[in-house]
């Protein structure tokens, strides 16, 4: 190789390690502008929470009564609500025969009355009608003395468990 060759690569090494030597200066300049900041935002903090406690020490005590009652009264309104959509629920379930399927109106998902009614249809297309069960027409007038031909209570009892 040629001594121009070697001055090069000299050059070229030098200039590595300048660029390195920036690099890292620049680093660890924004590292410490990190740190700064990050003191700066606890300071900010701790001041604010003086700041809302000196504004809640001056508050009047008209102005506490008056928070207490906005929340009071919002806290009413939300109970109000939810008894109004409990009724609503319970008399869809209760227009939709509901009990029949033994499904809870709990069950039902919705805020109106439409989306209401839309997800009790859903339900009841998803849980199949119960079967139909034998009627009790001529089996007798209920309560009435057994007549003559007819089984006994302990009949039936019997008769069953000799199976």
């Amino acid at each position: 190789m040629s001594e121009e060759d070697d001055k090069k690569k000299q050059t070229e090494g030098a200039t590595l390690e300048e660029q390195l030597q920036t690099a890292q200066a620049e680093a660890e300049k924004w590292k410490t502008l990190s740190r700064q900041n990050e003191q700066r935002a606890k300071d900010n903090a701790d001041k604010a929470k003086k700041f809302d406690e000196h504004e809640e020490a001056n508050r009047t005590e008209l102005e506490k009564f008056q928070a207490r009652a906005e929340a009071a009264e919002k806290a009413v309104a939300e109970r109000d609500a939810k008894e109004a959509a409990g009724k609503l629920r319970e008399e869809i379930a209760t227009e939709k025969k509901f009990a029949e399927r033994s499904i809870k109106a709990s069950a039902l998902r919705g805020t109106t009355r439409e989306e209401l009614e839309a997800h009790a249809d859903e339900l009841l297309e998803m849980i199949p009608a119960p079967a139909a069960t034998a009627s009790a027409e001529g089996q007798g007038a209920t309560g009435g003395v057994i007549g003559e031909g007819e089984m006994s209570v302990d009949d039936v009892v019997a008769a069953a468990t000799a199976r």
